[in-house]
């Protein structure tokens, strides 16, 4: 009898096995077929250019590769998800690092179509060669600047891989001079500071990177020892950056607790966003524009939502979408759109923007009236 029991219980066993593995070879016989199908045009089109492509010498098999994966992302028609090549995500990695290449001056066109050397960056290539403010860019590595025109002038200067040198001919006191300079990576000011009138302090912010909380905090916390009565951050045309710089950017500003939260498909949050202890309680005032976006958003909703700050200018982009970057194993990478987010304490505001408490635009204007009544909001509250 108990022969006979066990003798069932291995049939049930037995079948049940049977059952689970017929399940799952025809689960994976389907997805290997249905990946095959799905690829197999691919790979047929790679064959017809190997056999029937005149141009045989030209083939890159690199870009046809990148070609390939770009066209695939593309595919998801979400402009915010999009494919990097090594190179692409070479710069990219050095534009969050807060680094570029090039040789550290800001210039502005003249009007007989030559280039004033406006200032150079301390300890920049172009210091170390002897570039001052006040030289005349005349030629470029022999080129006429006159004739090169000014932006392709300055995309020439730009345009280069580390370590390169470019010749700099410069009119200083109607002399000319060649100097040589190496293009070497260098820090990208994102955040740079003023004192105004009334003891307001002007901090612009104009994209966040690594570098960026270091930067706007130097002024910050310099304002505050010289006796700020009030701030102005502006992100106007700060298209946003990295979402742990705008952490660091809040960090000192609001109170402590969680500030920002990323919302994933199936409904599950992650907090992406958060302060200590530490705060301020500075008056503040945001301006922003239609070009602040992302980042920018999320740390004026921020100041917004935890201190009350006013925002000034006009309705921002509305990009609350969080990308996500995957590496690929050839060290490109697939950026891919992965969630939402948003302050704890308000609305996502995707395809929608903030809409600022006092609506101000400077068309038509030469003088910036938006941060003129910033300064007014702050100066109401000191009185």
């Amino acid at each position: 009898m108990k022969t006979e029991e066990s003798r069932n219980t291995f049939a049930i066993v037995l079948c049940s096995a049977l059952l689970t593995f017929s399940v799952t070879y025809t689960g994976m016989r389907y997805h290997y077929y249905k990946n095959y199908k799905e690829y197999q045009l691919l790979s047929e089109a790679e064959k017809l250019v190997n056999d029937n492509f005149y141009f045989t010498d030209n083939i890159d098999s690199e870009l046809l590769v990148d070609s390939a994966v770009s066209g695939y992302i593309s595919g998801l028609d979400d402009k915010y998800s999009r494919y990097q090549s090594v190179k692409q995500t070479e710069e990219r990695n050095d534009s969050h690092a807060g680094l570029k290449v090039g040789i550290g001056v800001t210039v502005s066109a003249r009007e007989d179509g030559y280039i004033d050397i406006v200032s150079v960056s301390e300890n920049s290539p172009s210091e170390k060669a002897g570039l001052k403010g006040g030289d005349v860019i005349k030629l470029i590595d022999g080129n006429d600047v006159k004739e090169l025109g000014y932006n392709e002038s300055v995309e020439y200067i730009k345009d280069g891989e580390e370590n390169t040198v470019i010749n700099i001919t410069v009119e200083r006191e109607g002399r000319l001079t060649e100097i040589p300079v190496k293009r070497e990576k260098i820090e990208i000011i994102t955040a740079e500071g003023i004192m105004l009138e009334d003891n307001i302090g002007y901090i612009s912010i104009t994209q966040f990177n690594e570098k960026t909380p270091e930067q706007m905090k130097k002024y910050f916390n310099q304002f505050v020892s010289e006796g700020a009565k009030g701030i102005v951050f502006d992100v106007r045309n700060n298209s946003g950056g990295l979402v742990s710089a705008v952490e660091q950017c809040l960090d000192p500003l609001l109170p402590e607790g969680d500030i920002a939260v990323a919302v994933y498909s199936d409904g599950s949050e992650t907090v992406i966003a958060k302060s200590d202890a530490e705060e301020t309680d500075m008056p503040m005032v945001v301006l922003m524009n239609e070009n602040s976006a992302s980042g920018a958003e999320l740390f004026a909703a921020s100041l917004r939502d935890f201190k009350d700050t006013k925002l000034v200018g006009t309705t921002s982009y509305g990009k609350g979408i969080m990308q996500d970057t995957f590496n690929l194993s050839n060290g490109s990478t697939v950026i891919l759109t992965v969630a939402q987010y948003k302050t704890t304490k308000s609305e996502c505001y995707h395809g929608v923007g903030l809409v600022p408490d006092y609506e101000v635009t400077n068309e038509g204007t030469d003088e910036d009236i938006q941060l003129m009544k910033a300064v007014e909001i702050l100066k109401n509250e000191n009185n």
